[in-house]
């Protein structure tokens, strides 16, 4: 390898490094021009094109690689990467099982082939898996993790918080406070103060916020520290002394937990879910105002509608569909409000001009706000989005639209939820096809629209129950 080309690798690194994808492409192509069998400069270019979502360019490129040097158990295991990002999965399943014949050894071989198999719901092997994993590294934390929320999505309580409680070894980010003081359970807390905090998203905030009234009923005195967006909706959570946002100084306390690892802590399984609804509450100021705006008396449905989450290059199972996906719904008889805060840029030209769709995101200005829109509707339909949390923590009626292999809080088969008695679950039949729910939610509407059963602004809901 001539001085110049390593230079130019160098330069494609460091530009990797800081994003600057474009220009390491050009510079590892230049590099390939000259040397086409730098195993460095396809591996790197495998990486860019992947990171830039063009899969077909990163297979390319791990092909090459692998017939230049068949025996790279790290070329297998990228070209399983990249085929399962494809949607290719029994492909991606022989690159990860060539990838272990060529290193037995291979633990994160392993945990792909597993998350593989549990995609495609073949969880007794998907078990077997991590478990050979953390055989050859009882410290796998990827591989502890994965069992857990596979456990937790088989219903296994048990096994599954207790092996959570490894996801902060797992590319969480550190919370930042001693794990010797964290909260277990097993130490007296009345009289004292507990800290508990948010992490991850604002869905996991809003559906654990809930053990907080269990921590004040032992005996603590609870400060809770939520993302500051959440901060209006729960500044007066019940059962907390005081409520703080992620910015602000944390008081002195006896003790922490991740409100993620409450769960652990109250030995939560199946008979003991927390599921006193509602636990969130709307501001009645604000439920006055969102009454200006979409109230006045009416017999059709109004039907608050999240249709997009989180949506990343490398997220081949996202939790979104396209507007566009929701023409049938939107053509049945109900007024639709769109509950979007952030609506995808994609759908933004048809939103503007679609009749049937309400779009008030410019009014959401905060979890408070939603909430208080929420409280006029008769029915919320949301993808897995916090929408769908906020909603079931408001007691509200909510249909989740989830995806064929869905997040671990959802379990499998069940068209309800422990979590949430007023929610019913519509799951994908076909792994990436929103189709099928889709109409199945239309149905449900058209089903509940007929039936004429709409709430006064005064009273209960009345919602069939459709699945």
């Amino acid at each position: 390898m001539t001085p110049h080309i390593e230079l130019s690798l160098a330069k494609a690194r460091k530009h990797f490094i800081a994003g600057r994808l474009d220009k390491a492409d050009s510079l590892l192509r230049a590099v390939l021009t000259d040397m086409p069998d730098c195993t460095e400069a396809l591996e790197g270019l495998a990486l860019v094109a992947t990171k830039k979502g063009a899969y077909p360019r990163a297979l390319h490129a791990l092909e090459r690689l692998i017939a230049i040097h068949p025996q790279l158990a790290e070329a297998h295991y990228g070209k399983g990467c990249v085929l399962g990002m494809m949607g290719r999965f029994d492909d991606e399943l022989a690159a990860y099982q060539s990838a272990i014949a060529l290193q037995p050894n291979f633990a994160q071989a392993y945990v792909n082939m597993g998350v593989a198999l549990r995609d495609l719901h073949r969880f007794d092997e998907a078990l077997q898996q991590f478990a050979s994993a953390i055989d050859i590294d009882p410290n796998y934390a990827a591989a502890r993790t994965n069992r857990a929320q596979t456990n937790l999505l088989l219903g296994h309580f048990s096994a599954g918080w207790s092996e959570y409680e490894w996801r902060w070894l797992d590319g969480g980010t550190p919370h930042g406070f001693d794990p010797q003081k964290q909260w277990t359970g097993e130490q007296p807390i009345a009289g004292k103060t507990v800290l508990a905090h948010a992490e991850q998203g604002m869905g996991d905030t809003l559906q654990f916020v809930r053990y907080v009234e269990q921590l004040a009923r032992e005996g603590a005195r609870v400060v809770l520290r939520v993302q500051s967006a959440l901060l209006p909706l729960l500044r007066e959570y019940p059962g907390t002394a005081q409520v703080i946002g992620e910015n602000d100084a944390v008081p002195d306390f006896d003790w922490h937990c991740p409100l993620l690892s409450l769960p652990l802590a109250f030995k939560t399984d199946a008979t003991n879910i927390p599921a006193a609804i509602p636990y969130l509450s709307a501001d009645p100021q604000q439920i006055a105002h969102w009454r200006e705006i979409v109230g006045g008396a009416t017999r059709r449905p109004r039907v608050g509608i999240a249709w997009a989450g989180l949506r990343t290059p490398s997220e081949h199972g996202n939790r979104s569909m396209r507007l566009a996906e929701l023409a049938p719904l939107l053509a049945t008889n109900a007024h639709f409000v769109s509950l979007q805060k952030d609506v995808p840029h994609v759908d933004r030209p048809l939103l503007r001009k679609l009749d049937s769709l309400l779009d008030v995101s410019h009014r959401l200005r905060t979890f408070a706000d939603t909430a208080a829109l929420i409280s006029q509707l008769d029915l919320v339909i949301s993808v897995d989005t916090s929408v769908a949390h906020l909603a079931g923590g408001l007691g509200a009626p909510v249909w989740i639209a989830l995806l064929f292999t869905p997040d671990w809080r959802w379990q499998m088969k069940r068209t309800d939820s422990p979590w949430y008695p007023h929610a019913r679950l519509f799951r994908q039949s076909v792994r990436g096809d929103w189709k099928d729910v889709i109409d199945r939610l239309t149905r449900g509407v058209e089903e509940w629209s007929e039936l004429g059963q709409v709430k006064s602004r005064t009273e209960s809901r009345v919602v069939p129950i459709v699945s």
